[in-house]
């Protein structure tokens, strides 16, 4: 056998080595189940807290400035939804422990980097809701949340002011438009259903207050959907009539929120969401970016898009899928991002896609922080399992095939 010969057959044989080997790893890893801890009366999700601690080490080297030039709002992004996954895990804890002290300091500290000139630099002071949409409920849902895991005394009288101040001025820019602009020219429907969850959160904290406003507006969005029912992915800001009909990434993050507002009209838009982009393939469950009848292509909102499954729509629609009593259905996504998504552990910190990408590490942990508390039945993947049985024997006769002849 010539030389040359000897290295094609060794550049085909090793990557077929390599995908047999990563397919049984796959396999194994997808029946994952989270490591449970009891310390002192709490029980808690010990990997979910490697994985907020992971993001805490990652926040800690300047992750949120480098995601920053990565996506338009990757500041914000990364530093609200870590503090929103340490707010659900802290849930239910004893306010004494280790953990809820940890946590609440690591919430302190993200609202004052998004409260700060930083925060605010890439967003516009001078909107109709100042420094938009998006910014306004990024920080004040975060700052609501805070301050409802704090006892009535340890809350601080300049957050408390200034979160109700803030819930004034959702209130009265809803009131003028239903979708208020994020950027000039641009209002996108996600981040006002995040202003209105701010103004429900506000009645659960002092009473209530805005449920005329929310009921109002409520009004208003059904009168503006999209051609499937939707609420859609982008509005005119000037009279909120749709521009892009309903996508993935956004749906499966409004409905998160809209269920705080009205559980009826959520659970109308959820089932229409279901029917039109949770999809199934090879045995996996995922959120496709557009509809079934739909094809597109990945952008900044919807992140890598794979056989239509959207990243984005995918990771944060497994707590959608939670959210409204698809228990088993979201854990079907968790297990797939855990074989999939190169889960690597060291020390008490956790990460995914080798901590490269902080961003999708904060999704995903935020996404683990609703479902880690739901109990059910482990999923099954027998039709994944089929799949790869089937495509491992034929890329296992492939590479004996190979070696026969080249050692023939």
């Amino acid at each position: 056998m010539s030389v040359v010969n000897k290295i094609i057959k060794l550049l085909l044989g090793i990557p077929i080595a390599v995908i047999l080997i990563l397919m049984l790893i796959v396999n194994d890893k997808i029946h994952y189940s989270p490591e449970e801890r009891i310390t002192g009366h709490d029980s808690i999700n010990y990997d979910l807290l490697k994985e907020l601690r992971g993001l805490k080490n990652s926040l800690h080297e300047n992750a949120d400035i480098e995601m920053q030039h990565r996506y338009p709002e990757g500041y914000i992004f990364l530093n609200a939804v870590y503090g929103l996954a340490w707010c659900n895990f802290m849930e239910g804890l004893d306010r004494e422990s280790e953990y809820f002290k940890e946590g609440h300091a690591e919430i302190q500290r993200t609202f004052n980097k998004i409260d700060s000139d930083i925060g605010r630099s890439s967003f516009n002071e001078d909107l109709s809701l100042s420094y938009g949409a998006f910014y306004t409920g990024w920080s004040t849902y975060l700052l609501g949340r805070k301050l409802y895991l704090e006892p009535l005394s340890k809350r601080k009288e300049g957050e408390v002011a200034y979160f109700k101040q803030k819930c004034e001025s959702i209130a009265s820019s809803v009131n003028e438009k239903i979708y208020p602009e994020s950027y000039y020219g641009s209002a996108w429907p996600a981040d006002v259903v995040l202003c209105m969850a701010t103004l429900a959160l506000h009645d659960k904290l002092f009473g209530p207050h805005y449920s005329e406003a929310i009921k109002n507006w409520l009004s208003k969005v059904k009168t503006k959907l999209d051609i499937r029912g939707l609420i859609p992915h982008s509005s005119n800001p000037e009279d909120g009539v749709p521009i892009e009909n309903a996508r993935g990434s956004s749906q499966s993050l409004m409905l998160v929120f809209l269920h705080s507002l009205d559980k009826e009209f959520a659970q109308e838009q959820f089932a229409i969401y279901k029917t039109n982009f949770v999809d199934s393939k090879f045995g996996l469950t995922g959120i496709r970016e557009y509809a079934k009848d739909d094809l597109g292509a990945g952008d900044v909102d919807s992140g890598p898009i794979i056989l239509q499954f959207g990243s984005a729509a995918t990771i944060v629609g497994m707590q959608t899928l939670s959210l409204y009593g698809e228990v088993e259905m979201s854990l079907r996504i968790r297990n797939a991002i855990e074989a999939f998504g190169f889960p690597f552990k060291k020390g008490d910190q956790k990460t995914y896609l080798f901590g490269l990408l902080p961003m999708a590490d904060a999704f995903i942990t935020w996404a683990n922080s609703v479902e880690a508390k739901q109990g059910s039945s482990p999923p099954s993947f027998t039709t994944f399992h089929t799949y790869s049985v089937f495509i491992f024997i034929i890329l296992l006769a492939f590479l004996y095939i190979l070696l026969k002849i080249r050692n023939s």
